[in-house]
């Protein structure tokens, strides 16, 4: 949770700048930047792990890309439930991966504390 906070008022500095006092107008975009970014330890975005599948970005609306040209609004809600009824299985996995990366992680500070304490005796 710290690493995710850290990571959205990172987000918000960058965007508002000098400008400080309009930092409340930034808060959407910097969420959906972070909600539709995937992430070191799950290889996925918070969207799809919350909604089952990818969000259609804002500029692919607007552009009318490939993707938002050829949607089918009956195919699309079949594919959301199909997507709903195997989430809780992704998200296991998800979990697991994210353990193991946590688990890594802890090794190579340990290992990086240990080296540092062998170093200064």
């Amino acid at each position: 949770m710290e690493v995710s906070n850290r990571t959205i008022v990172n987000g918000i500095k960058k965007r508002v700048g000098k400008a400080k006092g309009n930092w409340a107008e930034e808060i959407p975009m910097v969420l959906w930047s972070y909600r539709t970014t995937p992430q070191t330890s799950t290889k996925e975005t918070p969207f799809s792990l919350t909604y089952g599948t990818e969000a259609m970005l804002p500029m692919e609306v607007a552009v009318n890309t490939l993707r938002a040209a050829n949607k089918d609004e009956e195919g699309n809600a079949q594919d959301l439930r199909i997507n709903l009824d195997i989430q809780e299985e992704k998200r296991e996995n998800f979990g697991m991966r994210q353990a193991a990366y946590k688990h890594a992680t802890e090794r190579y500070y340990n290992q990086r504390v240990k080296e540092k304490s062998v170093l200064s005796w």
